[in-house]
């Protein structure tokens, strides 16, 4: 059995948002484009992330980060959303 960190590498934050329907959006967008996206929530007890907090983030594999946030900039040209790439 190998444990090497090869085989799992940590994933990328790509964007953050302050609530979870945002980041479900932007997932559900890399999702279409082929890439293997998914929301982290790291808020807790609340709704409104507070400081300290990471909020609720989009996450992709290591190796899909560049494209993922090449596509979120993309995205946010195109549209008046507010992404807030990591």
């Amino acid at each position: 059995m190998n444990d090497s960190s090869d085989a799992h590498p940590a994933p990328a934050v790509v964007a953050t948002f302050a609530d979870r329907g945002e980041a479900e959006v932007v997932a559900a967008k890399l999702h279409g484009a082929g890439l293997d996206a998914f929301v982290l929530d790291a808020v807790e007890g609340g709704i409104i992330p507070v400081d300290g907090e990471a909020g609720v983030v989009v996450a992709v594999p290591a190796h899909e980060a560049e494209t993922a946030r090449a596509l979120l900039v993309e995205t946010d040209d195109e549209t008046d959303d507010d992404v807030e790439p990591a």
